[in-house]
């Protein structure tokens, strides 16, 4: 398997220097590759390892380790296959899920491995001990969205799956037929949905009784099917001007670059995948988090607004609060904004924050942020004054 050499620090990858952008760190962009492929790599012989589904069931249940960590579309079989694996009791705390796998496979950690076919993930059998989501986080894309996430994972009472393997990629790809159809909110494919949530939330030690959900930027255009799967669930859409998403995924890619002149790229911009192929990558991406931003701007009112210039210790409270309807004590509080001193994505703790917001915007010419602006600006703003943004001039506070 190829990997694409990035700017991104991997888990366990020592101390990361300050980002510049003359500077190159070489390393494995695992969370912009297909999810099966990824797993394959790290785990050899789990696809391999194919069980029935009478005997996967009992070994899932009866191993509570036992987690979904790929989903492969096609499958030896067709139909799509469902990767597992046994991660133990190991949080998850790196800043990504694929990079948690991967930690556990080059440490000799995971233990068995098994591919089934994907219709087991219709079978309740699979449910042992499952935590029930408190909420879900959907997002544009380097916003802030990993600073949440791992900031609610710094306690050790919360499951969060950040950017789950079978989430980002496989899922969808096996029941649209790889974009060929729409996604069907069908009773068949919410039920799998739900079970491939629980299957990855369930509790692996004692002290577990909070979940998180974060997706993949491009999931939020699946947002309605996620919520209508999780009646009731809460969830957040956070971003961020889009020059400065752009700015930084020009700088360490993005699984949306990866689908570019692929079917799934004309999902994620809302048009003919084909016209990609020849797009410029800086009015490729804005038309997709157009297309994202869109989505969350027409959503009927549950799922909560933020932007990244509110994302802050002192309104951390109030985003979980308000939006994920989630009040921990001061003493968890307390541990989760220890997360707001460091750089999301060191699971190091050695990076300090910076703001880099000017230095993204510096990077782009003036004729691509103007060309941003045209595709995205007016519907950052009406996010920045909807009813659900919690932090608009009208927005009342509890």
């Amino acid at each position: 398997m190829c990997l694409l050499d990035l700017r991104l620090p991997s888990a366990g990858s020592g101390p990361i220097l300050p980002l510049q952008p003359e500077r190159a760190i070489e390393v494995k962009a695992l969370y912009a590759l297909p999810d099966h492929e990824v797993v394959a790599g790290l785990i050899p012989g789990i696809v391999e390892n194919r069980l029935p589904t009478q005997e996967a069931v009992q070994r899932i249940r009866a191993t509570p380790g036992m987690v979904p960590v790929a989903i492969d579309p096609e499958g030896e079989h067709g139909g799509g296959a469902v990767l597992w694996a046994d991660i133990g009791e190991h949080p998850f705390r790196e800043w990504q899920f694929m990079y948690t796998v991967e930690k556990l496979a080059e440490s000799g950690q995971i233990g068995e491995a098994f591919s089934t076919d994907f219709a087991i993930l219709k079978d309740d059998r699979i449910l042992a001990d499952p935590i029930e989501p408190d909420g879900f986080l959907f997002h544009i894309s380097r916003c802030g969205s990993t600073l949440t996430a791992k900031a609610l994972a710094r306690s050790p009472r919360h499951v969060v799956i950040n950017q789950g393997g079978p989430l980002q990629r496989g899922f969808w790809a096996t029941i649209t037929r790889d974009w060929t159809q729409p996604a069907e909110a069908s009773p068949e494919n919410l039920t799998a949905f739900r079970n491939l949530v629980l299957a990855m939330t369930r509790r692996r030690r004692p002290e577990q009784v909070h979940a998180f959900v974060k997706f993949i930027s491009w999931n939020t255009l699946y947002m309605d099917f996620a919520m209508r799967a999780f009646p009731g669930m809460p969830g957040l859409f956070l971003y961020r001007n889009p020059a400065e998403v752009i700015a930084s995924v020009l700088r360490e890619t993005s699984a949306v670059l990866w689908a570019k002149g692929r079917r799934q790229a004309g999902f994620m911009m809302g048009g003919d995948w084909r016209v990609t192929q020849d797009m410029g990558d800086v009015e490729y991406l804005a038309r997709c988090f157009a297309h994202y931003l869109d989505v969350a701007a027409r959503d009927s009112g549950r799922v909560a607004h933020v932007n990244y210039k509110d994302i802050n210790p002192a309104n951390f409270p109030a985003i979980l609060a308000r939006g994920l309807n989630f009040k921990p004590d001061s003493a968890e509080l307390a541990l989760m904004l220890e997360q707001f001193r460091f750089h999301s994505k060191d699971d190091n703790d050695q990076q300090l924050f910076e703001v880099d917001s000017a230095e993204k915007l510096a990077s782009m010419s003036d004729e691509d942020k103007r060309l941003v602006n045209r595709i995205c600006g007016d519907l950052v703003a009406r996010l920045d004054r909807s009813a659900s943004n919690l932090f608009a001039p009208t927005a009342k506070h509890a």
